[in-house]
This record gives structure tokens, sequence and C-alpha cells, in this order.
């Protein structure tokens, strides 16, 4: 009796868990927006003298010239860890750095992020360079195509910083609105 009790207990706490998380992710789904978005990692050095690390993901809110140059402003959220593990605190933090090469179809968005430095949680964290991106293929019906295409034209007509930085935001605003009706 004693052995059912428990092995009752553990598929109840097993079923509880994964009911709970079924419904975060299904949450999740539904509030996921289109957005240019990054992986980022960033290294530091902690209190013991390791390897820190931060994990997280940008989104790209709007994009900026500033001293010349095409600079992406965005939000991360993930986590700092120390070099044994310990998790330091969850980020939600800006990020700004500048944009390097970028391409667009009609479909998809790609722009390399330069690698930067920026104090995150009281830390001197070092991103890498990353890659930020966006698709528009969400089922048949591409979202922000012409907004897409449009800038996949700009960039190959070799344009200026501010024309470069007019052409993102406008994917940017394009993808934060709402899907049309189909």
């Amino acid at each position: 009796m004693r052995m059912n009790r428990r092995t009752l207990a553990i598929g109840a706490a097993a079923l509880t868990f994964l009911c709970g998380s079924a419904t975060r992710l299904s949450a999740q789904d539904d509030d996921d927006a289109p957005a240019i978005t990054a992986r980022v990692h960033g290294t530091f050095v902690d209190k013991a003298g390791g390897a820190g690390v931060l994990s997280g993901d940008m989104w790209i809110v709007r994009f900026e010239v500033r001293n010349g140059a095409v600079t992406a402003i965005g939000r991360i959220k993930g986590s700092l860890a120390d070099s044994v593990g310990h998790v330091l605190g969850l980020v939600d933090e800006e990020l700004v750095t500048q944009v390097g090469a970028m391409d667009a179809t009609c479909n998809q968005l790609r722009v390399d992020l330069a690698a930067t430095d920026a104090d995150v949680l009281g830390t001197r964290v070092h991103f890498d360079r990353e890659t930020a991106g966006f698709d528009s293929r969400d089922g048949a019906t591409p979202k922000a195509l012409r907004v897409l295409c449009a800038a996949g034209e700009a960039f190959r007509a070799v344009p200026t910083a501010a024309t470069r930085a007019r052409a993102l935001n406008d994917v940017v605003r394009a993808i934060a609105l709402p899907a049309p009706p189909r």
C-alpha cells in the first residue's frame, strides 16, 4: 500500500508539472509578437576571477544613427551567472550596439550586430558579435512583405546610414502592427 501511495504522489506531481508546463508554453506562443531578434552571449570576469556568462535574447525596438553608424537599440532578457553556475540575477535591460552588414529579401531580414561592452546588473559584460533576424513567413502569407522588399532594395543601393536606419525602422514598425485579416 505504501508503494502505491508513493507512486500515485509521484504521478500526480508529474502530471501537475506537465499540465502547468503546457499552459505556460501555450501562453508563450500567444505572447510571441513578431520582432527582429538575436540570441546574445556575453562574458565577464566574476569575483573569483573566473569566466561568468550572460545568456539571453535581444528584441530590437529601434535603430538610430550614432556617430555616423547605424545602431540597434534593443531589450535583452536572460540571466547572468558566475563561473560556477550560480545565477547572479535575471536580466531585463537595454542594449545598444552598432550594426554591421545588413541584408533583406521580401521574406527575411538579417542584421549583423557588432561586439560591444555594456554594464549589466552592475557588471561589465563583453557581448560577442551576433546576427539578428526576422523571418516574415508565418503560414502562407508573409508579414511585412512590402517593407522587407523595400529594405532589400535600399540596402543594395549603397544608401547613407540614415536611409538604412529608416528602412530598418520601417520593418520594426510594420512587424509591430497586427497582421491583416485573411
